[in-house]
């Protein structure tokens, strides 16, 4: 559900060339519409990316909420025709470049907000930055597409600013200290998780591979033949949300190699499916890494996490590992419709407002 930042700053420099051939987007600024419009502008990618899934069930909601209001469309500037079957959804899609000042309101992933809201702002339709990954805010300027200054002022200039977790909202502040008004926290759901009792569960430790490769290389390198013959080792990768789910159902371990994220899915889900997860925080996981089921590894410290993970097997076949009821419930509260549902009203309510006053 994640991209390296060496592929997305690729896909930014293509989509830079695109803009400088300004064929990304049109404008218009007629009142011939029947409502107004929350427009979430996304990246396309062929293996879609957990802020991307996010942002369609934000979309979702917003028309299942607020039908009689507002409409709420998914945006992929770069492939107006393309189609996304990775996860379910119900999004409705924008198939067309077009924006209208007076109808539109466009909320910006943070890796393309510099050069995004520049044009935006030039045709005055209002916007706001949501930043699901506070290590993200840079990407432009680490690409060469933005300056710094460039980024502090569609900041300053947005309408909203909306951060997915504790952590995130310290980055943004850290970076632009005069922005707090502006910001409001975001919720998603994950409500898909199922889990059994340990005794019905198999011997499987998972991790994904696409996530710091050079430390599960390592970790996997350093573990050897030590893991015993009735445990086994699966890789996530290639594989759509709900197998996911499914793969998470049937282990016990999840290997977590985040590195400077929002507010990852896959530790919680796997939390949330059953298992004992060990690992990275990325920072942001340390909203809910204190929880009796995960454990934090420092990050490099590969010998560390292959001696917690091997005493944790040790556990696991001595029968001292239960199901952590209490750490579920926590997280299907801090992953829950009805926290997803409130940050919707409170969005559609300030961009209601803002539309009002333009």
């Amino acid at each position: 559900m994640d991209k390296s930042p060496r592929k997305i700053l690729k896909k930014l420099s293509r989509i830079d060339r695109q803009f400088k051939n300004n064929n990304i987007l049109s404008f218009n600024n007629d009142y011939n519409f029947q409502k107004k419009s929350i427009v979430f502008l996304l990246p396309y990618q062929k293996m879609p990316a957990g802020g991307v899934i996010v942002s369609h069930h934000h979309s979702d909601t917003i028309n299942s909420l607020f039908s009689g209001e507002f409409v709420s469309e998914v945006f992929y500037p770069e492939n107006v025709t393309c189609t996304v079957d990775n996860f379910k959804h119900n999004s409705r899609f924008k198939r067309n470049n077009r924006l209208n000042k007076n109808r539109d309101f466009v909320i910006l992933p943070e890796m393309m907000a510099a050069r995004y809201a520049k044009v935006l702002i030039e045709n005055q339709v209002r916007f706001g930055i949501h930043v699901q990954n506070g290590y993200s805010i840079g990407l432009e300027l680490s690409s060469d597409l933005a300056s710094f200054s460039d980024l502090k002022d569609v900041y300053l200039k947005s309408d909203i600013i909306i951060g997915n977790s504790e952590d995130t909202i310290q980055n943004i502040l850290t970076v632009f200290p005069d922005v707090g008004e502006k910001i409001i926290r975001s919720y998603f759901v994950i409500n898909k998780a199922k889990y059994q009792e340990v005794n019905d569960k198999k011997n499987i430790i998972t991790y994904m591979p696409r996530k710091l490769s050079k430390h599960s290389q390592l970790v996997l390198l350093f573990l050897g033949d030590k893991l015993p013959e009735h445990w086994t080792i699966k890789a996530i990768d290639g594989v759509t949300e709900q197998e996911v789910y499914d793969i998470f159902y049937e282990s016990k371990i999840f290997m977590s190699f985040s590195e400077f994220e929002g507010l990852a899915m896959p530790p919680a889900m796997a939390a949330m499916s059953g298992n004992y997860v060990i690992g990275y925080t990325g920072e942001a996981n340390k909203e809910y890494f204190h929880l009796p089921c995960f454990e934090e590894i420092p990050c490099g410290d590969i010998k560390t996490f292959v001696q917690s993970l091997l005493a944790s097997v040790a556990r696991f076949d001595s029968g001292l590992v239960q199901i952590d009821h209490s750490s579920i419930e926590y997280l299907k509260d801090l992953f829950s419709q009805h926290r997803q549902q409130q940050f919707i009203q409170d969005l559609v309510r300030k961009v209601d407002q803002i539309m009002s006053e333009a």
